[in-house]
């Protein structure tokens, strides 16, 4: 089939965007950000990943709310507050990675609903996930309004400069990082996830 996503992000025969299935599987970015009265929030984002090395950089987009088309409190948060930390889902912690997408009211704390441990940062005034294996701290670097469908919500990047790493010390042999270790949770199409479990590896011809 071929159709026009401008027109319909999903025409029959499909149920569901496949967009999310076609680039995939995406890194979740688990986003810890603070409102300007200080109130921590966690919401993980599949719209995540890294696009620069050196220095790193990293982005995730969080659209509008389904329910007014205001912006979801991670976006009013960073524009606030111009700092965030992006944890790395491990398997463990997929189910509490899924509770935080929930929607809660204002000012309630996502950490704390899940059960996890709301752990300070070092160089970022927002908390990070304490039982995540690897985390990026970031300070945005821009915020750019994404092109809305019409009657669609609206999405935004969020473009972050990581200026802090944190790597649970078990996870580096030899120098490197064991990438099975860190047993990465993506996100597919749908309500579909994977996990890292697999490696091969393929030198450059150069």
């Amino acid at each position: 089939m071929f159709y026009d996503p401008r027109e319909n992000v999903r025409p029959a025969p499909l149920t569901h965007n496949p967009i999310n299935a076609l680039v995939a599987p995406r890194p979740i970015g688990w986003i810890g950000s603070l409102s300007v009265a200080g109130k921590e929030n966690l919401a993980p984002f599949s719209y995540f990943n890294v696009f620069s090395a050196d220095p790193p950089v990293v982005a995730f987009a969080p659209n509008a709310k389904q329910s007014d088309g205001g912006p979801k409190d991670t976006l009013a948060n960073v524009r606030a507050v111009p700092e965030f930390t992006a944890s790395i889902v491990s398997e463990p912690l997929v189910q509490q990675m899924n509770e935080t997408s929930r929607v809660l009211d204002h000012g309630v704390s996502e950490f704390a609903q899940a059960g996890l441990t709301s752990a300070p940062s070092s160089k970022v005034r927002p908390p990070h996930v304490g039982e995540a294996l690897a985390v990026l701290e970031c300070v945005v670097f821009d915020i750019v309004a994404l092109p809305a469908r019409q009657g669609g919500r609206g999405s935004h990047l969020v473009i972050g400069e990581v200026i802090g790493i944190h790597i649970d010390d078990a996870l580096i042999v030899e120098g490197k990082l064991q990438t099975l270790g860190l047993q990465q949770v993506a996100r597919l199409g749908s309500f579909d996830y994977t996990v890292v479990r697999e490696l091969f590896e393929i030198p450059r011809p150069d």
